[in-house]
């Protein structure tokens, strides 16, 4: 599968998922369905949002003077074509978020985040690359989980962030599958609730070291989704620059509210894990 045709499915698949997202709450709204993108613009510069310092040559070009109407400038003059994106910090005090993924570890370089993601418990679905609605169809499979009926407890025990979606790619790096994955909430994360459905598993995911990138905006934006293959390429460039190692063959995409990132994994670590846990057959071995 091509990275064209990886775009298509994002698009397509994350339109039909569900409607646009709303960006501030209503009153006797749920507090986590929505957010203050004013609040969050007001209170956090570009970098703090991003969470690293942005590479001066992935900018668009700087505001020499001209008009400033409608254009988004950040703290350095350089104009933004899509929105902040929404910042960890406003995010995880009121979400369950992922261990260390608000992490204030330094990254050697401009341009991504790196972080060290703690060993944890997730719920994960394939997803069937064949269906238009791939997004839904594997959101609507795990959502069970999380909502009571489609675990071992019979409770509702919510989901953490981000939504993981992993995409394995094969020696020719062709997509050959991918999964869905909500982690599970730190209440329930040392002795989670078995699946009563069979096309959902509870994994438990081993310490990552992962690099990333962000950015913010609405689906409804005309650039939005298309975003992830040049974050995936400006990611690439930034750690080739530093000298670090990625693992090819295999690539993360973060969803959050007003927020999507894009990860790669460490290559030492990944290619140890395979080593001591046997080939998986969906990863390439370096």
């Amino acid at each position: 599968m091509s990275r064209a045709l990886i775009l298509i499915l994002l698009l397509v698949g994350l339109i039909v998922a569900s409607p646009p997202h709303k960006y501030t709450k209503k009153k006797g709204g749920k507090g986590h369905h929505y957010w203050n993108a004013t609040e969050n613009d007001a209170l956090y510069t570009w970098e703090q949002a991003e969470g690293y310092l942005e590479c001066e040559e992935f900018l668009n070009f700087p505001n020499l003077g001209q008009e400033t109407k409608d254009l988004k400038l950040d703290e350095r003059g350089y104009v933004r074509k899509q929105g902040k994106p929404r910042a960890l910090e406003h995010m995880c005090p009121t979400r369950d978020c992922v261990p260390d993924v608000n992490s204030t570890e330094e990254s050697p370089g401009c341009g991504f985040k790196r972080r060290t993601l703690k060993s944890g418990n997730w719920t994960t679905t394939n997803i069937n690359l064949g269906r238009v609605d791939w997004f839904r169809d594997a959101y609507k499979r795990l959502a069970p989980y999380r909502g009571g009926e489609g675990n071992s407890l019979k409770t509702r025990i919510g989901m953490g962030v981000p939504i993981i979606t992993k995409w394995y790619l094969d020696a020719n790096y062709t997509v050959i599958s991918a999964t869905m994955s909500f982690y599970v909430p730190s209440l329930y994360q040392k002795n989670p609730p078995a699946s009563l459905n069979k096309d959902v598993r509870v994994e438990q995911w081993d310490e990552v070291v992962t690099y990333s990138r962000t950015w913010g905006g609405t689906r409804d934006d005309v650039e939005y989704w298309p975003q992830s293959a040049k974050q995936f390429d400006y990611l690439s460039e930034a750690l080739s620059r530093e000298d670090l190692k990625w693992y090819s063959y295999l690539r993360l995409t973060g969803s959050y509210i007003g927020r999507k990132e894009v990860m790669l994994a460490d290559r030492d670590i990944v290619v140890r894990e395979i080593k001591e846990k046997g080939p998986d057959s969906r990863v390439e071995s370096e």
